[in-house]
């Protein structure tokens, strides 16, 4: 088909990169810098790493007439964003609930028990909004909740929505005290 789109070669992009002077490598180190901005616990080596790792896996075919810097800018981009997208997900009840079993809990499990149990406070005059929050805590999925709660589509996002007005409301910044 003369639309496809005609990727490099394992060998191709090996040869390529193989080529790279320290002046290209130094250009990738940077671009691995700037998309690596905003990204906790990541380094820029970590980003140019494992953008070539996905390169030479075959998990990112390369198109050919895409220069180098173009394209590992674009896969460590995508590779950012995953990882940004990762970190801001909110926290699984799993994450803390394993610690809270340790005899030694240390204050960071405190406070989330402390601050669960805040917001289910303020949450208590709307029983469709506490058990959404409860069902959001064991990460059910929302057909569940629904089925669970007695609501259809519409009324869990109802629920929802007034669950995070209402913890909005309560919670300004600087709730964690």
């Amino acid at each position: 088909m003369a639309d496809e789109a005609h990727h490099l070669s394992f060998e191709e992009v090996g040869r390529l990169l193989s080529r790279q002077r320290q002046a290209d490598l130094l250009r990738l180190a940077a671009l691995a810098e700037t998309w690596v901005r905003g990204v906790p616990r990541r380094e820029a080596a970590d980003l140019l790493n494992e953008a070539l790792a996905r390169v030479l896996s075959g998990d990112r075919p390369w198109p050919a007439d895409v220069t180098l810097h173009a394209f590992l800018s674009q896969v460590m981009r995508s590779i950012a964003s995953q990882w940004r997208h990762e970190d801001a997900r909110e926290p699984l009840a799993a994450d803390h609930i394993r610690d809270l079993d340790s005899v030694a809990a240390d204050e960071a499990d405190l406070n989330f028990i402390n601050l669960t149990e805040r917001m289910r406070e303020a949450l208590l005059g709307d029983t469709p909004a506490l058990g959404i929050f409860d069902h959001i805590l064991t990460q059910t999925s929302r057909k569940q909740a629904c089925e669970q709660l007695g609501l259809d589509a519409t009324g869990y996002d109802t629920a929802r929505r007034r669950m995070t007005r209402t913890l909005r409301r309560q919670f300004k910044p600087g709730w964690i005290t």
